[in-house]
């Protein structure tokens, strides 16, 4: 009895990840912390802290 209801649960647990809504064709959206990690760079000059620090500046103001 124990193995039927397992078996259930399974079945029911497949079924609804199956059955769940998949949007095709949908553009991807801006993906605003590339954009960030970009200005860190640009911003940075090749010194690690500093590409950090402007990046997370350019995130938490225009990304949140």
């Amino acid at each position: 009895m124990k193995k039927l209801i397992l078996g259930m649960v399974f079945v029911f647990a497949t079924g609804t990840m199956m059955n769940a809504n998949t949007a095709t064709g949908i553009e991807k959206p801006n993906d605003c912390f590339e954009d960030a990690w970009e200005f860190g760079e640009e911003e940075g000059g090749g010194d690690e802290t500093q590409e950090w620090y402007w990046m997370n500046k350019y995130y938490t103001m225009w990304c949140e």
